[in-house]
């Protein structure tokens, strides 16, 4: 083989491969892909009319035995809606209450 021949068959053996990749670069998709996350058990379960909010809360509290305070008529929809959400926080199982064994003791 003369050394044309070896330049001109690396030459084509290039723009093969060059090709190969520009055919296999322009068939991959490279768009992000969307996940999709599920709903929280508090959003899922999160009452949407006002109602549905004081009812709700009025549950949480009584679970801790306790009542709505004086005056609650007087605040908004969005201050219901914390309220409730932090009486489930103030309402959630500790550690000890739902396995006494995981808690870990340090001496």
């Amino acid at each position: 083989m003369t050394g044309t021949k070896v330049w001109a068959l690396g030459v084509v053996a290039f723009l093969v491969g060059a090709g190969a990749m520009f055919a296999v670069t322009a068939v991959v998709d490279d768009d992000p892909k969307m996940t999709v996350r599920s709903e929280s058990a508090a959003k899922a379960d999160m009452p949407e009319t006002r109602e549905g909010l004081i009812a709700a809360w009025t549950a949480e509290l009584e679970k801790a035995g306790k009542e709505k305070p004086d005056g609650w008529e007087m605040l908004t929809t969005g201050e219901i809606r914390d309220r409730y959400l932090s009486q489930i926080f103030i309402n959630a199982p500790d550690a000890e209450d739902i396995d006494p064994d995981m808690v870990v003791r340090r001496d």
